[in-house]
């Protein structure tokens, strides 16, 4: 698989992954066990993409830092998200529901991810982002999803504690 078409694939199934979440964002949904599935899904997507250019010819030390960099980026963007949604109990069930600060963190992420390959890529000598910032997308999304669950989660679990007990299991 060349790095264009593996470019052209991730943006692809990046949009159609955000698309989703963003549109997510703005639908009263109930707050459940936290489920993995897409989470280890993408994630092991990104993995294995980053797997094969790790066999191919490694990491140089500034692709590294700046997975690294990214990764942890995630994470924190994922957080603040979690941290925006608005988590409340009705009829004894715990609802959750983003909005237009959650969009924006997801804008705001997503530049700052591109800006981190870029600048990482820029460093490295190349015009374009390389094959570690196109592979890393995947593992980016899979990470800033799950920690974006997690928070909602746990602070749903915390309103069910000083609320009524619940008809559903929050993790």
């Amino acid at each position: 698989m060349t790095g264009l078409t593996l470019s052209f694939a991730n943006i692809v199934l990046a949009v159609a992954v955000l698309a989703r979440a963003i549109f997510r964002q703005f639908r009263t949904r109930p707050v459940g066990a936290l489920r993995a599935r897409t989470f280890v899904i993408l994630g092991g997507v990104g993995v294995w993409q980053l797997a094969q250019i790790a066999d191919s010819h490694g990491f140089t030390p500034v692709e590294a830092v700046t997975l690294a960099v990214s990764i942890g980026l995630a994470a924190g963007f994922g957080w603040l998200r979690g941290r925006t949604a608005a988590v409340w109990i009705q009829d004894g069930v715990a609802y959750r529901r983003g909005g237009w600060p959650a969009v924006g963190l997801w804008i705001a992420g997503l530049g700052v991810h591109i800006g981190v390959e870029f600048f990482g890529s820029m460093l490295e000598g190349l015009r374009g982002s390389g094959p570690v910032a196109n592979a890393s997308i995947m593992l980016y999304i899979a990470v800033t999803l799950g920690i974006q669950a997690l928070v909602v989660s746990r602070r749903a679990a915390a309103v069910v504690w000083e609320a009524e007990p619940l008809r559903q299991p929050v993790a």
